[in-house]
């Protein structure tokens, strides 16, 4: 099935997986791929009430030095010091192989639960990590799209909105989550997630007025924006402040366990959506070490959850 193919009609979650997993080698279709293969995965969801969990590497992934291609001699001769040795690999056939601290993710692999696209990209790169991330935040390279593809995702499941459909964990709201119809929930510690008040404020901020017949447009939008606000962080915080897990999510725990305690709370969040802090991925100086290090957290955590019986899509 060429890539041509995968664009004219909409993708079942099966047809998803099996050309993730064969590589498309076209490079400047990546970006729209993800946006149909989001679609396929979140209409099987619309039935089952299954959910999507996006981890972004922040600061743009090695994936050469994450995935090797050992069997190509041009990886070693254009990466003669960062270049993984063949010997350290954790190879899954005769041409690829896993960075050495990717264990998990290995064993994900080879036991048919996890997916593998090649060759992701996009036509003439402006080389700017500002420009390229807001591309594959909206999934639409040169187009001045102002929605993420999650935001357009919850557009088209859910039209017209619903509260706590999309859940973004970090510090400040990701372009991907931004949404026509929705309002995203967004937090970092879910313990303090409320409106900032001096105490003498908080009751009043508290109170929220039921909208009546004369209420116009306007207020009732605010009025009901605020009353959404104020439950979304009080079940937060509830669900937060229960949460008790036997999982070890390693050293690095990248907010997973707050997204488990909301699975766990049963919110109706069906979207969440968050990102390695602080651009951790824009790797440079000490390459090597830095980057391998950072895949064996990100391993650690996502592998063992992935194992905790919740119901996670991987993207």
């Amino acid at each position: 099935m060429s890539a041509h193919d995968l664009f004219k009609r909409e993708l079942t979650r099966r047809q998803v997986l099996r050309t993730c997993l064969c590589g498309l080698g076209v490079s400047a279709a990546m970006p729209a791929f993800f946006g149909k293969a989001a679609r396929a995965l979140a209409a099987e969801a619309a039935d089952n009430d299954r959910i999507l969990v996006v981890l972004e590497l922040s600061g743009g992934n090695d994936g050469l030095n994450t995935l090797a291609p050992y069997g190509d001699d041009a990886y070693y001769r254009h990466r003669p010091t960062i270049g993984i040795k063949r010997e350290r690999l954790r190879k899954i056939d005769q041409h690829f192989g896993f960075s050495a601290g990717m264990a998990g993710f290995e064993r994900l692999f080879k036991d048919g639960r996890l997916a593998i696209v090649h060759g992701c990209g996009y036509d003439n790169p402006s080389f700017s990590h500002f420009t390229s991330m807001a591309y594959w935040h909206t999934a639409a390279p040169n187009s001045g799209e102002e929605y993420g593809w999650v935001g357009r995702l919850a557009d088209g499941l859910k039209p017209g909105g619903t509260p706590s459909f999309i859940v973004n964990i970090d510090e400040t709201q990701s372009l991907a989550v931004r949404s026509r119809d929705h309002t995203p929930v967004v937090f970092d510690d879910p313990s303090k997630f409320s409106r900032r008040a001096f105490f003498q404020e908080k009751p009043v901020f508290e109170h929220v007025a039921d909208a009546d017949g004369d209420t116009n447009p306007s207020q009732k939008y605010l009025l009901n924006v605020a009353r959404s606000a104020r439950d979304t962080s009080a079940l937060v915080r509830d669900a937060w402040a229960h949460y008790r897990t036997p999982i070890d999510y390693g050293i690095v725990p990248l907010d997973l366990p707050k997204i488990a305690a909301l699975i766990e709370a049963r919110m109706p969040t069906r979207l969440y959506y968050t990102a390695f802090r602080h651009n951790a991925f824009d790797t440079h100086v000490h390459q090597a070490d830095l980057h391998g290090r950072l895949l064996t957290y990100w391993r650690a955590s996502c592998a063992t959850w992935s194992g905790s019986g919740a119901p996670i899509r991987w993207c």
